[in-house]
């Protein structure tokens, strides 16, 4: 529930609040008229407050909305460079990163446990602490420092376990279709001419399916380095097939003119909830298998680097 708690009108690109201090929770400004409405949160506390809203929208010059910009600040600045080093396909500066990010998170929440810009911190970002035993250690400390914290509480972990209970029965499902026949669904190609996977299955001596999408940025940023290995294993005996889960075809056709992918492109225009993603036990994407010339799944769940690493070991050297 918003109250509307006071309003002032703009003269010379500027306006102007006087009241009473709040730090026990954000203060929403607004400025237009619906659906024209521009927005930033502000912490009414005692001092003199900025709020500027025009190409940026922050407000600053006071203790806690300052600290609100800098913590918002690195932790966009730390997940940027994981995600660097994730899409770089380097796992040592990934694993660092990571770290980094989670030890930033794990500090600015036993620093800033007392005031509200801290507690919206942990709320925003608590989802993000990996593995379990992190968040288990976070939420031990805020017991130490405050009994019965609500920061972290036994409810987010039991929630954090649940989770991952999921993710390993959809990883077991997924599993269970390795050394299986591939599943063959009717889709269609760029011109809207219904094609069969099984037309291309048997064609070459290992095939990798590709399931993505234009509006997934894993998918994309991890198709270069499928190329890569592409290039390097095409005339030893590996041919790429593309299955897109795009819902528009206008989307998935401009994808394609800019990825400029050398191998053969399918869409389910039914998305990821189609029974082909069903069959495959697909339940994220980027998500690639292998098949050999039977048509047999050798492999699931791979990427380019888990894919060349895989070939190596079925001998495509």
């Amino acid at each position: 529930l918003i109250t509307s708690i006071d309003s002032a009108k703009v003269q010379r690109g500027e306006f102007f609040f006087e009241g009473t201090a709040n730090v026990d929770e954000f203060a929403i400004v607004t400025i237009g008229k619906y659906p024209y409405v521009k927005s930033v949160e502000v912490v009414l506390e005692e001092g003199n407050i900025c709020v500027y809203m025009d190409t940026a929208f922050v407000a600053s010059g006071t203790y806690l909305n300052d600290l609100h910009n800098s913590l918002n600040s690195e932790i966009n600045r730390l997940y940027k460079l994981y995600y660097d080093f994730v899409e770089k396909e380097d796992a040592i500066g990934r694993d660092k990163a990571h770290d980094d990010y989670q030890k930033f998170i794990y500090n600015a929440t036993i620093e800033n446990r007392l005031n509200l810009v801290g507690r919206r911190f942990i709320a925003d970002n608590k989802s993000a602490i990996w593995p379990l035993e992190n968040l288990v250690k976070l939420h031990e400390k805020l017991e130490a420092l405050q009994n019965n914290n609500s920061l972290v509480t036994q409810a987010d972990i039991k929630g954090f376990k649940e989770l991952l209970d999921k993710q390993a029965a959809f990883t077991k499902k997924q599993a269970g279709t390795v050394n299986s026949q591939y599943f063959d669904f009717v889709l269609q190609d760029t011109l809207g001419m219904k094609r069969s996977i099984s037309e291309y299955v048997g064609k070459s001596r290992l095939l990798f399916v590709d399931f993505w999408a234009s509006w997934c940025s894993p998918c994309r940023a991890d198709i270069p380095h499928i190329k890569e290995v592409y290039e390097k294993y095409k005339d030893k005996g590996l041919n790429v097939l593309a299955i897109s889960f795009d819902g528009n075809k206008t989307a998935w056709k401009s994808a394609l003119k800019k990825l400029k992918m050398p191998w053969e492109q399918l869409i389910e225009v039914n998305g990821t909830n189609s029974d082909l993603a069903k069959a495959y036990q697909i339940y994220g994407i980027p998500y690639g298998i292998l098949l050999d010339s039977e048509g047999t799944i050798i492999a699931v769940g791979l990427h380019a680097q888990s894919l060349e690493e895989l070939l190596l070991k079925e001998g495509l050297k």
